[in-house]
């Protein structure tokens, strides 16, 4: 059985744009993805807020991904395949694609190095997804310069995909945050998301 790590922000942990709640479990995109998936289990760790490398110090928990990444990875471990979509919570605390390009490639180090201390455990493979665009909405804090940087932050991270030779997916040929809050998937949305996850991950994993 092959074991996947679903690597995120509030979009993987199924955040519902017009109830600040959480989408049912079978309209979050990892279990979308799992359902498609009979050799394999998707674990889902998706955190609101998260960040790629960037801290954010008023926040209520942890929110940079190369703090906790080396945890979850020993805690899930052995794994096949990580699946990492971050980047929407660096453009909303203001920094530039650059940086996020950094930051994914500096989580693509901590994979690649991490000391797993398994005899059967082999390096993953990492596919990264570029996450959806933002939308601009009356409610939210969304602005053109915002809109602008998601919508080309897929060509930066497909760049760096192929630099690093991961996988690589652009969730915007899918899905787009929806208009009530401007960051986050309605439920089909979600789940499309999840769906055409499965023929990469079936591809990168021979299933």
């Amino acid at each position: 059985m092959k074991q996947i790590l679903a690597f995120g922000d509030s979009l993987t942990w199924g955040s519902h744009p017009h109830t600040g709640g959480r989408h049912a479990a079978a309209d979050r995109w990892p279990v979308a993805l799992g359902e498609g998936q009979a050799e394999a289990v998707v674990v889902a760790e998706g955190l609101r807020g998260r960040t790629t490398v960037h801290a954010r110090p008023s926040a209520c928990a942890e929110m940079r991904g190369d703090a906790v990444l080396p945890m979850l990875l020993h805690s899930h471990a052995p794994l096949d395949l990580v699946i990492i979509m971050l980047g929407t919570n660096d453009i909303y605390e203001g920094h530039p694609s650059y940086l996020i390009r950094d930051g994914l490639e500096r989580l693509v180090e901590i994979i690649r190095h991490h000391p797993w201390r398994l005899p059967e455990a082999a390096e993953p493979q990492v596919l990264l997804v570029a996450p959806p665009p933002v939308t601009l909405c009356e409610t939210s804090d969304v602005t053109p310069a915002m809109v602008e940087q998601s919508e080309a932050l897929a060509d930066v991270i497909e760049a760096l995909a192929d630099r690093l030779g991961c996988g690589f997916f652009n969730a915007g040929q899918v899905a787009r945050a929806s208009a009530a809050d401007g960051y986050h998937l309605e439920a089909a949305d979600s789940r499309a998301l999840g769906v055409a996850l499965r023929v990469p991950v079936a591809a990168m994993l021979a299933l």
